[in-house]
C-alpha cells in the first residue's frame, strides 16, 4: 500500500484539493469573529445599494476601482450580510490562490516542492487574514496568481492560456490598481523564456496593444483617482522628508517580515522593542526570510534569467514607498519569489518543508486568538455594545474613526442613540468637505447632552491626549488594542 505522501504527489489534482481545503477551512475558523475596520465598513455601507449605484459611489469616494466591491456584493448575495457573508469570497480566493502558485513553482522546480510552496501560503497568518478580510487583497493574490501562471503558460505556446492574458490582466486591473505589478511582471517573464520555445515577440505585442486599448478607458479612472488621494494628502501638509525615513527605516523591514506572520507582528517601534515575544518572532521570520530568498538567488537551481526576473519581482515593489506606503497586503507579488525559495529549500532539504509548515502553522494558534483585525486591532462590536450597556437618553455619541468610522459604527449599533462622527456621514463623496475642528463638536454636543461617549478608533484618528482637553473624564476604557471608549463631561 502506498505512503499518503506518495498518493498524493502522484495525483496532482488530490494535491490541489488537499491544499485548497485545508486553506479553506482554515479561512472559516472564526471567520465572523473579528470585527470589521472602517475600511471592510466603507465597503459594507454599499452594499445595499444596487450595483450600478454601487459603481458611482465607490468610483468616487474611493482610490479602488469598482470591481472589488462588486466581489464583495455578490458574497452578500450569496452568503447575507454578516460579516462572515461579507469575507466568504475573499476567503474562497485566498484559498484558491495556492493553486495557481502551485502550478507555476511546479513547472520550474518540481511538484513535491511545489506542494509545500502551497502549503505554506494555505497555513500562514498572512494568506489567511487575507481570506478573513472584506476588502481587496484576497482577490488580489488569486488573480495575480493565476495571470502569472497563465503568462508563464501563453509564453511557452499555449494558445487557451494566450486567450486569458487580456481578459484576466482587465479583471485585475478594475479590482485594484496595485495589479499593475503582476501584468508587468507577466510580460517581463516572457523574455526569461528561451528564444526558441518561447512564443513570436509580434504575439506578445499584439496582446500588449490589445490590453492597452482595452484598459484605456478605464486609466482616466485611475488618474482621477490618484488625484483625489494627492488632494487629501496635499491638504494635510505632510513632511515628506520624515516620511521616506519612516517609510525606508521602519515600513519596508516591516513589509519583509510580516510575509508568513502578517499582522501579529507589530511595526518596528517602541511596541515592538518593550515586547521579548515580538523581539524573537522578528529576528525568527527576518532571518528566515533572508535566508530562503539568499538560499534562491545565489544557488543555480533555478536559470539565470529567471532568477533575475524573481529577485526583480522582489526588489521593484518596494520602490513604491517612493510615492505611497503600501502594508504588505498590498504586495502579496512578493509571495511569488518567497514561494520558489520556499520550493527551493524544500527541494535541498527534505525537513524544511515540514519546518516551514509547522512555523506557519503555529502562528495561526495567536491570529485566532486577536479579538480584532491584526492590522488595524479596532473592535468596533466591542465599542458599540460597550457604549449602548451604559449610555442614558441625555447622553451624546461622538465617533472618531477617520473617514469611515461612523459606517463601523452603524454596522454594529442599534441605532437607538444617535451620534456624531467627526469623520462625517459620507465617505463616498468626491468632494473634500473641510476639516471640523473636535472642540467645536464636542462644545455642540455639550448644548444638547449632559455628557458624551467619545468612541475613538486611533489607529484613523486622534491619539487621547488630544481629544480631553479641559474636560472631565468620567472613565476611559480600552476596547481593543487600538480604540478606547472615553466618557466626558463638563
Amino acid at each position: 500500500m502506498k505512503k499518503y505522501s506518495e498518493l498524493v504527489a502522484e495525483n496532482h489534482w488530490l494535491a490541489y484539493l488537499l491544499v485548497f481545503s485545508a486553506g479553506f477551512a482554515l479561512r472559516l475558523i472564526h471567520i465572523g469573529s473579528k470585527s470589521l475596520w472602517v475600511d471592510e465598513a466603507y465597503a459594507a455601507g454599499l452594499m445595499d445599494m444596487n450595483p450600478i449605484h454601487l459603481v458611482k459611489l465607490s468610483i468616487a469616494g474611493s482610490p479602488h476601482p469598482p470591481l472589488a466591491f462588486l466581489f464583495l456584493k455578490l458574497s452578500t448575495v450569496i452568503f447575507g450580510q454578516s460579516e462572515a457573508g461579507l469575507r466568504m469570497i475573499p476567503a474562497l480566493a485566498s484559498a484558491l490562490a495556492a493553486i495557481p502558485l502551485m502550478c507555476f513553482i511546479s513547472r520550474k522546480i518540481s511538484f513535491r516542492s511545489a506542494l509545500w510552496a502551497g502549503l505554506v501560503w494555505a497555513v500562514s497568518p498572512f494568506a489567511v487574514s487575507l481570506g478573513q478580510e472584506a476588502w481587496l487583497y484576497g482577490i488580489i493574490s488569486c488573480f495575480g496568481f493565476l495571470f502569472i501562471d497563465i503568462a508563464d503558460r501563453a509564453w511557452n505556446g499555449s494558445r487557451k492560456a494566450l486567450y486569458l492574458i487580456v481578459p484576466i490582466a482587465l479583471i485585475g486591473m478594475l479590482v485594484q490598481h496595485m495589479f499593475g505589478l503582476f501584468v508587468a511582471a507577466g510580460f517581463a517573464l516572457y523574455f526569461t523564456i528561451p528564444r526558441r520555445q518561447r512564443l513570436p515577440f509580434r504575439q506578445l505585442a499584439l496582446v500588449s496593444v490589445i490590453f492597452l486599448v482595452l484598459y484605456t478607458p478605464f486609466a482616466a479612472l485611475m488618474v482621477k483617482q490618484a488625484s483625489f488621494r494627492i488632494e487629501r494628502m496635499s491638504r494635510a501638509a505632510m513632511d515628506m522628508t520624515a516620511i521616506y525615513r519612516y517609510r525606508f527605516m521602519v515600513r519596508v523591514p516591516t513589509v519583509f517580515v510580516r510575509l508568513i506572520p502578517g499582522g501579529l507582528l507589530l511595526e518596528a517601534g517602541h511596541g515592538m522593542i518593550h515586547d521579548s515575544k515580538q523581539i524573537i518572532f522578528w529576528i525568527f521570520f527576518g532571518a528566515g526570510n533572508l535566508f530562503l530568498l539568499l538560499n534562491l538567488f545565489l544557488r543555480n537551481m533555478l536559470d539565470r534569467k529567471f532568477r533575475i526576473w524573481l529577485f526583480l519581482l522582489f526588489s521593484v515593489p518596494f520602490l513604491i514607498f517612493l510615492k505611497e506606503d503600501p502594508t504588505v497586503r498590498h504586495l502579496t507579488i512578493l509571495w511569488i519569489p518567497l514561494g520558489f525559495a520556499v520550493a527551493a529549500v524544500s527541494a535541498r532539504c527534505k525537513y524544511a518543508g515540514p519546518v516551514m509548515l509547522i512555523a506557519s502553522a503555529v502562528m495561526l494558534l495567536p491570529y485566532y486568538n486577536i479579538g480584532s483585525f491584526p492590522y488595524h486591532r479596532s473592535d468596533w462590536r466591542g465599542a458599540a455594545a460597550y457604549v449602548e450597556e451604559r449610555i442614558s437618553g441625555d447622553e451624546g455619541i461622538l465617533v472618531l474613526g477617520g473617514q469611515s468610522g461612523g459606517l463601523a459604527w452603524d454596522y454594529y449599533s442599534s441605532g437607538i442613540f444617535p451620534r456624531t462622527a467627526m469623520g462625517g456621514d459620507d465617505p463616498y463623496s468626491e468632494h473634500i468637505t473641510p476639516g471640523r475642528n473636535m472642540h467645536s463638536i464636542v462644545d455642540s454636543l455639550f448644548n444638547l447632552h449632559g455628557s458624551i461617549w467619545i468612541v475613538n478608533d486611533y489607529w484613523g484618528g486622534p491619539e487621547t491626549s488630544e481629544l480631553i482637553g479641559d474636560y472631565k473624564i468620567l472613565s476611559e476604557t480600552r476596547i481593543s488594542p487600538a480604540m478606547k471608549v472615553i466618557h466626558i463631561s463638563e
